[in-house]
């Protein structure tokens, strides 16, 4: 019988608590280590050699890395831009803008508020140069090191002696963020010569079916990547229902092949917190009264709706508003938002933004906000709000794609454009703490928070078949 051969790829390049993918990775990798012995080997995927064996010791140590407590950072919206260091794999528009921004907040105000002025009425004009330079510089690694092509004089190639060789009827298990570190031709390759199997993760085909809320001209690049993926992949897993309706119609209509996929529910419980683990930085940024959101800030994430909404209830004469907390890193596409935030008077000491939170700190959050919130425009699940029902908070979320599949019946959910209803539903739960109250009553009692411990279980039962095969 094979072996199971999981990547770590993500993670060892990943240098922050984890989010969203990275966390997928690390809790079945932390399940690996706990549960599977030597019967699941680790690897990381080089372009220069190809897949390279990992240890078990140094998976340990990166998910410590990854887990071990940080110093929080804070921005307050109004009166400053948010700085942070950037994971590697960042998108390279993400990683200017931040450097852009921290070198814009050295210089005088007056000076760096009229440079920012300038530079983002021309953020157009740096998307597409930073897009030819990428496509240019991935001419010349093409360049310099062509593609074997089969049947041409000195076409095959040699495996370097670092190279990791998959035995026939091993399982390879990626999760990751493969579209940006592997190559699914050299993945292709691969299993053609080993005869090996693979399982793959669609978390959602938003830069596909949502290309405008995405960084560059990305709906080309990631239909042939799921396309790619598909023929490689003798499984799938998918993170919703949603995703699986979206990635079978994808892979239809592409003509490529339709593995079979295999829903599986992420984790959310976060681990119990008391006050002496979570900063004093982040009790004093979140203040007595609060609401919570948890995401990235990028466009499809929506937080414009809410600072819409709560412009609106300050234009009604709306006092004593609770703050709202913004839990993530900036992404693409939210300058102007971020500006709007910075310069809205409507807005100032109402509106706090954390980065780089602990799981700790993150606990406490969702755990004392009054509420959370998710307008999110589209989503493969929607782990914050799986996250909020397990803290045992109600959400007020968007009715979009896989979101119900997450609150069933729990939380109250709003259409994401609809600005005016957000505004009355906000302030309806502010004047309405009983409401709250019996709401949170009814989630502690039917809510049971999925663990990661499950999810790993689906993934490494689904590899176990394959082996059994």
């Amino acid at each position: 019988m094979g072996k199971i051969w999981f990547d770590v790829t993500s993670i060892l390049l990943w240098n922050r608590p984890a989010v969203g993918v990275i966390r997928v990775e690390t809790e079945c990798a932390k399940y690996a280590l706990e549960h599977n012995g030597s019967s699941v080997g680790f690897c990381r995927y080089d372009h220069g050699v190809g897949y390279v064996p990992v240890s078990a010791d140094e998976v340990r140590r990166t998910i410590d890395r990854i887990n071990q407590t940080v110093k929080p950072q804070h921005a307050n919206a109004v009166n400053s831009q948010i700085q942070q260091v950037q994971p590697i794999g960042t998108p390279l528009i993400v990683r200017v803008a931040v450097i852009t921004r921290r070198v814009l907040n050295r210089l005088p105000r007056r000076i760096g508020d009229a440079t920012f002025s300038y530079l983002s009425r021309r953020r157009g004009a740096a998307y597409a140069a930073i897009n030819g330079l990428r496509e240019f510089r991935t001419a010349l690694r093409a360049w310099h090191n062509p593609m074997p092509v089969a049947g041409l004089p000195g076409a095959a190639t040699q495996p370097s002696k670092k190279a990791l060789v998959f035995e026939r009827d091993d399982v390879y298990i990626s999760l990751g963020l493969d579209w940006d570190q592997k190559s699914t031709v050299y993945i292709a390759e691969k299993k053609a010569q080993e005869k090996f199997k693979a399982i793959f993760c669609c978390y959602d085909v938003i830069p596909v079916k949502l290309p405008h809320l995405c960084v560059g001209d990305v709906a080309a690049k990631f239909a042939r990547y799921f396309s790619d993926l598909a023929w490689c992949a003798d499984e799938f897993v998918s993170i919703s229902e949603c995703s699986k309706r979206d990635l079978i119609e994808l892979l239809d209509e592409l003509g490529a092949p339709t593995p079979e996929t295999t829903v599986i529910t992420l984790g959310s419980h976060l681990p119990a917190s008391n006050g002496d683990q979570v900063s004093e930085e982040t009790k004093r940024a979140a203040g007595d009264r609060y609401i919570l959101f948890v995401s990235t800030i990028e466009r499809r994430k929506n937080h414009e709706t809410l600072y819409r909404a709560y412009t609106r209830l300050v234009d009604q004469g709306v006092k004593n508003l609770p703050k709202l907390v913004f839990v993530g890193m900036p992404g693409w596409g939210v300058a102007d938002f971020l500006a709007d935030l910075r310069f809205d008077p409507r807005m100032k000491d109402k509106v706090q933004l954390l980065t780089n939170i602990s799981d700790p700190d993150l606990a406490w959050l969702y755990r004392e906000a009054m509420f959370t919130v998710f307008p999110s425009l589209y989503e493969g699940w929607g782990l914050a709000v799986a996250e909020s029902l397990a803290a045992g908070k109600f959400c007020l979320a968007s009715n979009a794609a896989s979101i119900p599949e997450v609150g069933g019946d729990l939380i109250e959910y709003l259409d994401p454009w609809d600005v005016p209803r957000w505004a009355e539903r906000l302030k309806w739960y502010f004047d309405n703490p009983e409401s709250l109250a019996r709401a949170e009553n009814r989630i502690r009692k039917e809510y049971s928070a999925p663990k990661w411990e499950d999810t790993a279980k689906v993934v490494f039962g689904r590899a176990e078949a394959l082996l059994a095969q």
